[in-house]
């Protein structure tokens, strides 16, 4: 006579221990990974006194510390420094004449943070091409007056900034 048991009973045994493997699997690797952190934080020595890894620890939070501190001044010194570097620039092409073709005329702002620097214009013409360079002063003109393009320039590149 065929039994129910004895073909259910062969699924469970199989599924515990698969089941019992997985988990036995698993446990040896955390078990691993335990010893390994453990060597890890207690190299070679066999010195098992965790007061003096914290010292160790500590050591080096402060040295990282001390290491923060330099690079947030470095940082703070390149902030400030590139302040004064171009980083507000626009461009305008225009024909201030009416003989000549093309927009071949230009004003260049290139100003910093605070709104100085300069600004370039060429102005192009029949007769030959002639180069200006006016210095700006907090977004104004400074020991020359600048024209209505140039003034404009400027602007475009104090609000891009």
């Amino acid at each position: 006579m065929y039994s129910v048991w004895g073909s259910i009973l062969p699924f469970w045994v199989v599924f515990l221990t698969v089941v019992t493997t997985l988990w036995l699997g698993i446990l040896s690797y955390l078990g691993f990974r335990n010893q390994k952190f453990l060597q890890n934080l207690f190299p070679k020595s066999n010195e098992r006194d965790i007061r003096k890894k914290f010292e160790e620890v500590l050591k080096s939070v402060e040295e990282f510390k001390e290491d923060l501190k330099e690079v947030r001044v470095k940082l703070a010194d390149l902030q400030r420094d590139g302040l004064t570097h171009v980083q507000n620039t626009a461009l305008l092409r225009y024909n201030p004449y009416d003989n000549t073709g093309g927009d071949l005329s230009f004003s260049l702002a290139l100003l910093d943070e605070g709104g100085n620097g300069l600004v370039v214009t060429s102005l192009h013409s029949v007769s030959g091409t002639r180069v200006f360079a006016k210095p700006v002063i907090l977004g104004k003109s400074g020991k020359y007056e600048l024209s209505s393009e140039e003034k404009t320039v400027v602007k475009q590149a104090l609000k891009h900034g």
